[in-house]
């Protein structure tokens, strides 16, 4: 960091390095000790420097009633439940949801008619054919990506319009069967969504919290293997990933240059690619995903499938292990909570969207993304 950087954007370097590490380790293991396999004193450092950036996140303040929805802090696509007027958080979102789907009854029925059988019940449930479906699932990884604590702010290119559409005609095709007969408007227009987001280093007392943040996050990145450690030993407990970004922090509190954050694979622009992999180009080489590609190949697998539908009458279950694939079902709740998934994706592929740089407090709502309902939904096509 130069010496002429000021106190914010400092912190706000240091503050997205050290997101970033907790967030590449990919699950929250390191917090339970039943759980990790880590050493006692990593572990602690870890959890000690999770707290300092969650103190920080609280130290903002929670959302006051009329206040625009900030897509660094805040879910952009719909506004808290209740009467009153406000942003609905990131921990807000993933515990509606959560408790929404503990909820569900299901969509299974046991029936003796026409032979005893399970039976899917009219309303109950939304079938989907395997084709689009496939496409539908790849917005978890990502979001999981776009949303991840420490990633800066990026402002949208032309080029996600239609990948925005046809998330929110996705979202739209699974509420209408369930009787939302008329298209919603696009969730990137709805008129609460914030053009600015406020930044992390937002705080009075930014001197001793930078301090503090300095300290742990130091103390969490020394506990860590070097990438090049880790690569000579069979130890699985640690991500590359996370050993590369603890590298970094140590070289950005030496005074020496660093990555505050690393894009998966450096060729990708996250104004103009996906964020997640890269594709083989005309000669071969390793190009990242455009929008508009992968908006044409969403289309074109939704050609290869009918609409979403449900059952007009009771329905033989389908029986995936004696090769009845064509159609992937789930129940009408989690297809109201999948449409609202793919609405913030629509709303963050909105042409022109800044969201600043993510915030921790986005961290449970990756996990969720990725090892709650993504992986729930993303088994039903085998992976």
């Amino acid at each position: 960091m130069s010496e002429q950087m000021n106190l914010a954007d400092a912190y706000e370097l240091v503050y997205s390095a050290a997101a970033r590490m907790l967030w590449a380790q990919e699950g929250p293991d390191w917090r339970d000790e039943r759980e990790s396999e880590w050493p006692a004193a990593r572990r602690t450092a870890w959890q000690h420097l999770e707290r300092v950036l969650l103190e920080a996140e609280a130290a903002l303040g929670a959302p006051r009633p009329g206040e625009a929805s900030d897509p660094a802090r805040h879910l952009i696509s719909r506004r808290a439940p209740g009467d009153v007027d406000r942003p609905l958080t990131f921990d807000e979102a993933v515990r509606d949801w959560k408790q929404r789907l503990d909820a569900d009854p299901g969509f299974l029925v046991e029936r003796r008619e026409p032979y005893p059988d399970y039976y899917m019940e009219p309303g109950s449930c939304v079938v989907i054919p395997s084709s689009p479906y496939l496409a539908m699932i790849g917005v978890f990884p990502e979001l999981f990506h776009r949303l991840a604590p420490g990633r800066p702010g990026v402002t949208l290119g032309s080029g996600a319009a239609d990948l925005g559409a046809v998330a929110h005609e996705a979202a739209d095709a699974l509420r209408a069967p369930l009787g939302a007969t008329a298209p919603t408007p696009h969730p990137g227009t709805a008129p609460w969504i914030s053009p600015v987001s406020r930044r992390v280093s937002d705080l009075p007392d930014l001197p001793e919290r930078f301090e503090a943040l300095r300290r742990a996050a130091w103390y969490a990145a020394e506990a860590m293997p070097s990438p090049e450690e880790l690569k000579g030993t069979l130890d699985f407990s640690v991500e590359l990933r996370a050993a590369v970004a603890a590298a970094d922090i140590q070289l950005m509190l030496s005074g020496q240059p660093a990555h505050a954050w690393r894009e998966e694979y450096e060729q990708i622009d996250a104004a103009r690619h996906g964020v997640v992999g890269l594709v083989s180009g005309p000669a071969g080489e390793a190009m990242p995903v455009p929008f508009e590609k992968d908006a044409a190949d969403w289309r074109e697998l939704n050609a290869k499938g009918s609409l979403p539908w449900t059952p007009k009458e009771y329905q033989r279950q389908y029986y995936p292990d004696r090769g009845e694939t064509g159609n992937v079902v789930i129940s009408a709740t989690r297809a109201l909570v999948f449409a609202e998934i793919l609405d913030e994706f629509a709303a963050r592929l909105t042409p022109g969207r800044n969201a600043g740089l993510i915030h921790y407090s986005a961290y449970e709502l990756g996990q969720f993304l990725t090892w709650g309902i993504g992986r729930e939904l993303r088994a039903h096509s085998g992976f």
